[in-house]
């Protein structure tokens, strides 16, 4: 794998990060608008944390499937396992540095987060699997 790739692996990590962090907040939108209008502001923001606990891993393990299957697509000749790895792992490193940056460190050490992160490491992998099994079902063979 090239380090341009690395790169590349780096700024899609906080793409999804980001994406994933629009998707909380669509739910907590949803929500005060839908399930439980009319309340104070502190109402949702109180209910934010629960409401990202459960949105927040489906999110980033979905974002981070299409991600590795598509970008694993368009570069058949690159190895979309290892980038798909290599994505994941920035992800976790980026989402956890700026959760501890953000707040307690050790409140993010829980059983919640160990799933989320598996997760997302799980999806990451079947994007790229996907990807390569359709580039070797094409006669497109990765580099290693």
């Amino acid at each position: 794998m090239k380090a341009s790739d690395a790169i590349k692996a780096v700024g899609v990590a906080v793409l999804v990060l980001a994406l994933n962090f629009g998707a909380v907040f669509l739910a907590v939108a949803a929500y005060a608008q839908f399930v439980a209008p009319g309340h104070p502001p502190a109402f949702y923001t109180a209910a934010a944390p629960r409401i990202a606990g459960w949105t927040a891993p489906i999110a980033g393990a979905l974002l981070l499937l299409a991600a590795a299957y598509l970008l694993g697509r368009r570069r058949p000749q690159r190895n979309a396992l290892a980038f798909a790895g290599l994505t994941w792992l920035a992800y976790v490193i980026i989402d956890l540095g700026s959760g501890a940056a953000a707040g307690d460190a050790s409140a993010m050490l829980n059983p919640m987060m160990a799933v989320s992160i598996g997760l997302a490491l799980i999806a990451a992998l079947a994007g790229g699997a996907l990807a390569r099994a359709q580039s070797q079902t094409q006669g497109l063979e990765p580099q290693s």
